[in-house]
């Protein structure tokens, strides 16, 4: 009997999990969606749907519209277009308007959030001087991947993140944190990663400075490869960061010491530049830490008195650790932080300079 009863308890365990299965013709999956809001207060959602009937390998997918009162509504109103029930769980990219992003967003994220079929592992953008459903159409047309786009201009620039609506929610949740979002924008007819959008209280304030995002990104230990300068003219050191970690630590209740610690390599120089000596090695090195340093400054200044925004967690550390300051809604601009720059010189290139 024992036998028998294992047998029922594997068939009901192996076809309960078939109770929501459906057939992959059924569904249109949605590659990208772009969301807008109308002159007349209305969603507008612009979807890229996989074109199942297409046999050649190509990322072209169809595209489908339509207006609703909220994002759900606008959602199933593609149906009226479409045969098949948009899904959304291998969406991989979300993009909302400025205007959304500052009068609407958590408003207009909340149906991703509670939708049970969406794994919300998808890139979130914020468009840029242009319309989501420009952004989404040139995406579509250009067979653009905005992942590949996106890792590599994290990789290579810094000036973006490679984070999800899910990581970007758990920064929303945690204490004594603004937010950070990447934005895309169409120029002369082609896509681009550009500044990054910073967030107050979940609405959006504006776009960061292309320096500034970078100078965010390496503060929050998001930087894997960028580019630093020092000097001018026939005294500039252009250096490649090859790695980068930032460390922050409360060292009274109101004062806080970042450090961060940089390796990189020398790509490029001008002609009064010699590296031939350890010295000369350690000199480029301290050009190197003065200029991160005052980037650096200058971000915490503008985060303080123009921004009024943290975008890189000095009051969640406060938090963390229990500071009494945290409680203060001025706490940014009343905390002590210094700043220290250690920048490690890993290669020279390869070329010993004596012209």
């Amino acid at each position: 009997m024992r036998k028998y009863i294992i047998a029922l308890i594997i068939i009901v365990i192996t076809f309960s999990g078939l109770k929501n299965l459906r057939e992959l013709n059924d569904l249109a999956i949605v590659k990208a969606m772009g969301i807008d809001i109308t002159d007349e207060g209305k969603y507008k959602v612009t979807a890229i749907v996989s074109d199942t009937s297409d046999k050649e390998s190509t990322d072209k997918g169809i595209i489908y519209d339509a207006e609703g009162d909220n994002v759900q509504q606008a959602i199933r109103f593609i149906v009226g277009k479409s045969p098949k029930k948009l899904y959304i769980a291998h969406m991989e990219t979300l993009l909302l308007s400025e205007k959304i992003a500052k009068e609407n967003f958590m408003e207009t994220l909340d149906f991703f959030i509670r939708d049970n079929e969406g794994s919300n592992n998808f890139y979130l953008f914020i468009s840029n001087q242009s319309e989501a459903e420009e952004v989404i159409k040139t995406i579509n047309e250009q067979e653009i991947n905005m992942k590949e786009m996106l890792v590599s201009s994290t990789r290579y620039r810094g000036n973006s993140n490679t984070k999800t609506l899910n990581d970007n929610i758990k920064d929303i949740l945690r204490p004594g944190r603004d937010i950070l979002v990447n934005s895309c924008k169409v120029v002369d007819g082609k896509i681009k990663i550009d500044d990054m959008a910073f967030f107050k209280d979940w609405n959006m304030l504006g776009f960061l400075s292309d320096d500034n995002s970078i100078v965010c990104n390496i503060l929050n230990n998001n930087v894997e490869n960028t580019i630093i300068t020092g000097g001018e003219n026939e005294s500039l050191v252009v250096s490649e960061i090859i790695s980068c970690k930032t460390n922050m630590k409360l060292e009274n209740d109101d004062t806080i010491k970042i450090k961060v610690d940089i390796k990189a390599n020398i790509s490029e120089t001008g002609k009064n530049v010699s590296i031939q000596t350890v010295q000369d090695t350690k000199s480029i090195e301290e050009i190197l830490e003065n200029k991160v340093e005052r980037y650096i400054i200058n971000l915490i200044e503008e985060l303080k008195n123009t921004y009024n925004t943290d975008l890189i967690g000095i009051g969640n550390l406060l938090y963390r650790k229990k500071s009494p300051l945290f409680n203060d809604p001025e706490y940014l601009k009343k905390v002590n932080i210094s700043v220290e720059a250690k920048v490690q010189i890993q290669n020279q290139g390869g070329v010993i300079k004596k012209w």
